[in-house]
């Protein structure tokens, strides 16, 4: 398993990757990442990709998935974590995609450790958020050693959980 950078190049595969996420949520009725199904992406995974900010993950030559990760806090963040002390050299998290058919086969477990060996000795924390109301979600995050430190809510009113990982002894 090995994470890749993605080029400009794949930009619409990456996109059709996270349009894919979209639908299967909604498909099992939740509202998750709706706003990518009508044109809008509050994460800006294009611009991220042009900052080196974005990787597939792949197991041998077969895409698995996808994750966007970013030192410099998005706006989005900076509204999520404003309550939790501010730490320098922290990376945040977004876009944790696993492609449905790679699903409950501990892909999401060894993208979270590909990432923790990636950002080992170039961060502190490793930071991600989740709807409150994702209960699977949360357990998950907590059984891959990310502690959750608190909630937060975005302008529309939805409660988030606020996860991190301290980086030391990665390897």
């Amino acid at each position: 398993m090995e994470l890749k950078q993605v080029t400009i190049e794949e930009t619409k595969l990456a996109l059709s990757l996270l349009k894919e996420s979209a639908e299967w949520l909604k498909e099992i009725g939740s509202e998750q990442w709706s706003e990518i199904l009508s044109g809008q992406d509050k994460h800006g995974l294009t611009n991220a990709i042009e900052k080196g900010e974005v990787y597939f993950f792949y197991n041998n030559t077969q895409l698995a998935g996808l994750v966007a990760a970013w030192e410099m806090p998005t706006e989005w963040d900076r509204l999520l974590w404003k309550e939790i002390n501010e730490v320098q050299k922290v990376c945040y998290i977004h876009r944790v995609i696993i492609r449905p058919i790679y699903r409950g086969k501990s892909y999401g477990a060894e993208l979270l450790t590909a990432l923790k060996r990636k950002f080992s000795g170039e961060v502190l924390e490793l930071r991600l958020d989740c709807l409150a109301s994702n209960q699977k979600l949360i357990a998950f995050y907590q059984k891959n050693g990310f502690i959750n430190v608190g909630s937060s809510k975005d302008l529309n009113g939805n409660e988030f959980e606020l996860f991190s990982f301290e980086m030391q002894n990665q390897s």
